[in-house]
């Protein structure tokens, strides 16, 4: 074998192999809107992972913001009570 030939037949074995997964996922690649489609949605779910983490982040810096507040808050009180006796 030539290594042309062997070139050829290992490109066409991705392609159908990439081919193959794609169907089985759902996606035809063989007609352009499908793949305009899955990109849509591939898009649709990255600005959703995106979201979901920056809920999670502003989540996270809330509940910091509001333990450090009552903390300080308890502090105050206790010198408060403490220097009156």
């Amino acid at each position: 074998m030539t290594p042309e030939e062997i070139d050829a037949i290992a490109t066409t074995a991705a392609e159908r192999a990439v081919k193959s997964t794609l169907l089985s996922l759902g996606i035809d690649i063989e007609t352009p809107a499908a793949i305009v489609e899955a990109q849509l949605d591939f898009q649709h779910l990255r600005a959703w992972r995106e979201s979901t983490e920056a809920v999670k982040r502003k989540a996270l810096l809330t509940a910091v913001t509001v333990l450090v507040t009552g903390a300080l808050g308890y502090l105050v009180l206790a010198f408060r009570s403490g220097g009156a006796q």
